[in-house]
């Protein structure tokens, strides 16, 4: 077998802050990996101009590149095969427009749609990509992710967008509104995305525990019943049972 020790280092060194929820300092990582001070210097720089990782105050987090690999990984693994039947069954359910998503950089980008035919149309086709702290879909998973890794993923965001009006404008702000989603384990936005329309999603995770996509539903935001538990059960009940079948 080949020896690459640059590779090997790089690899071990972003697997290591992905095992943790914080950022960790270059010292640690010599310290922890056993890694040359002046090789980890060299490959965190390299790491960090490629988008893998960024730069805080306390440290090293994992950057954007890597949910654009895993984002790339997720279009050719099973995930869409595996929650296909299962988000199409969630349309025809509740009569509505169900959504596969995942993120791509700083965006949202769905992967699976399946409408019902009397689900209202919505612009969640397969492909189509928007500001991830706009929508359900986006935010469920953003709301599981340390905040440490949040901020690196919008640290580029000089300003926040807004397609209707509504929506966090900051990151401050957005981090108040993850801070309510990650108790509830699921995103609700209402026409931050189309005026009218309300999502409600819920996160996958994968074998690591780590959320990887969200199930989402878009329906008009009227016909939204007072009670929302019953929907929020099945939302959450569709995400769960794809996490199932991915482990």
């Amino acid at each position: 077998m080949a020896e690459v020790p640059a590779l090997r280092r790089a690899i071990a060194i972003l697997r290591h802050m992905a095992s943790s929820n914080r950022s960790i300092t270059a010292g640690a990582l010599v310290r922890s990996l056993e890694i040359p001070r002046s090789s980890a210097y060299d490959i965190l720089a390299v790491l960090e101009e490629l988008g893998l990782v960024a730069r805080t105050e306390s440290g090293y987090v994992l950057g954007a590149g890597v949910h654009e690999l895993g984002a790339s990984y997720l279009r050719t693994n099973p995930l869409q095969r595996l929650a296909q039947p299962i988000v199409r069954q969630l349309a025809e359910d509740t009569a509505t427009t169900a959504q596969l998503a995942v993120i791509r950089g700083w965006e949202t980008e769905y992967v699976l749609k399946e409408q019902s035919l009397k689900s209202v149309a919505v612009i969640t086709a397969t492909g189509v990509r928007m500001p991830s702290y706009l929508t359900a879909t986006g935010r469920a998973i953003l709301a599981q992710l340390p905040k440490s890794e949040v901020l690196a993923m919008l640290q580029s965001e000089t300003e926040f967008v807004t397609r209707t009006g509504k929506g966090p404008t900051s990151v401050k702000a957005l981090n108040a509104v993850l801070a309510q989603e990650r108790r509830t384990g699921t995103a609700i936005e209402h026409g931050e995305v189309t005026p009218g329309i309300s999502t409600l999603a819920a996160p996958v995770f994968d074998v690591l525990g780590r959320p990887i996509a969200a199930i989402g539903l878009s329906f008009v935001t009227e016909t939204l019943p007072e009670d929302t538990d019953p929907i929020v059960d099945q939302v959450k009940a569709a995400a769960a049972e794809v996490t199932a079948k991915l482990r």
